[in-house]
């Protein structure tokens, strides 16, 4: 799948970067629910939340915020490598991804490291964090302020008001 696909005549682009849509990528939760990131086009702002080397408590963190984050029309998709005790208690969708195959097809590749995107409710990237690339692994309160900030724009814009 050729994830930087670039911008069509009638289409979004796809990526893993700030104004490219993420693919929509199907999984099964911890609770056996089978979903889609399209299932919550329209609905819900996503963070999606990649774990690996450097972000193993960034989940719990989000948990912790649940509130402020479902305030913002936020939803919280994790994948992890393994399902943790703690994720079975977390508020939102939790995935896990021994083989890699989520991660796959959500990241452009190489160790399992912390990779955060936030998208508005049309799956548009509004922030990317890959430590993989040496971005710094983001603090929860940083990732409320660009839920905010994402909810904050016109919901029927198209395309996005995000700031170069």
């Amino acid at each position: 799948m050729d994830t930087e696909m670039k911008i069509t005549a009638k289409g979004p682009r796809y990526g893993f970067e700030r104004g490219f849509c993420l693919p929509d990528v199907e999984f099964i939760t911890i609770a056996g629910a089978r979903k889609r990131l399209s299932d919550f086009k329209g609905l819900s702002n996503l963070v999606v939340i990649l774990t690996g080397e450097g972000g193993a408590s960034l989940p719990s963190a989000m948990a912790e915020a649940d509130a402020a984050i479902r305030s913002h029309d936020g939803h919280v998709i994790a994948v992890l490598p393994a399902a943790s005790p703690a994720a079975f208690s977390w508020p939102f969708d939790v995935v896990a991804d021994p083989d890699g195959a989520v991660r796959g097809h959500l990241s452009s590749g190489g160790p399992p490291r912390l990779t955060v995107y936030i998208t508005d409710r049309w799956g548009e990237v509004a922030f990317a964090c890959r430590t993989d690339r040496g971005d710094p692994p983001p603090q929860p309160a940083g990732l409320l302020d660009w839920l905010a900030f994402v909810d904050h724009q016109c919901p029927e814009c198209f395309p996005s008001e995000w700031p170069a």
